[in-house]
């Protein structure tokens, strides 16, 4: 069902526990979030920095090893867990992510 969806991102929110993750289908993206009351994204500011993580790859970036970006993973030691915050907010992404988004997607970008 996700093949006649161009240029979408369907985000999944489960109610099972399993590796968050996200797959592309051409220019369809998927993003399965695991079970939100299920460690680690119990944790404060978890949750929101992972769904946004997840939607970073929906979107064409990949994983850096920075654990203070938002685009940190394996095959880094980055963990959902380093998350973590008493603050809610958004981890940043790195100068050449945001270079990319902006060659992938211009100020005047338009979905087809």
């Amino acid at each position: 069902w996700l093949a006649g969806r161009p240029d979408q991102i369907v985000v999944a929110l489960s109610n099972e526990d399993f590796v968050s993750f996200t797959m592309r289908w051409g220019e369809t993206g998927l993003a399965a979030i695991k079970n939100l009351s299920s460690p680690p994204l119990t944790l404060p500011n978890v949750a929101r920095n992972v769904i946004a993580h997840e939607i970073g790859h929906a979107i064409c970036l990949g994983h850096n090893s920075d654990p203070s970006l938002l685009m940190c993973g394996r095959p880094a030691s980055c963990r959902p867990a380093a998350f973590q915050s008493a603050t809610d907010r958004f981890f940043p992404l790195a100068d050449d992510e945001k270079a990319l988004l902006l060659r992938f997607y211009p100020a005047d970008w338009r979905p087809r």
